[in-house]
């Protein structure tokens, strides 16, 4: 059983024909309810946020060629970012874009 689970992630691997993150549905319409109470000023919205996405953005600031203390250091831009910025989000525009783009901007300018 094992050894089949090994070739089905080494076959999944092997495919870069898939998506690179399958997110959910139901957590991109959370995530879409986080920024708009991240908007009214919850701060308790930015951590449910962080606990969420963080794993997800630090694997994309890896992928990118960042050390593991710039991408943390990125990742931390980041969500300063993504507070200041999110009275512009517009609700039901996909929010995993937006948060993404957030963070790419961050990690490009090398401040929040």
């Amino acid at each position: 059983m094992k050894a089949a689970v090994n070739k089905a992630r080494a076959g999944d691997l092997m495919n870069p024909s898939g998506p690179a993150c399958v997110v959910p549905g139901k957590v991109t319409v959370h995530v879409d309810d986080l920024l708009v109470q991240i908007a009214h000023g919850s701060r308790s919205a930015l951590a449910e946020l962080y606990d969420l996405l963080a794993p997800l953005l630090l694997a994309l600031l890896r992928s990118r060629g960042r050390s593991l203390e710039r991408a943390h250091n990125a990742l931390v831009d980041a969500f300063a970012r993504i507070w200041r910025r999110a009275p512009s989000y517009e609700p039901g525009h996909s929010s995993l874009d937006w948060v993404i783009d957030q963070t790419t901007h961050a990690d490009a300018s090398g401040v929040a």
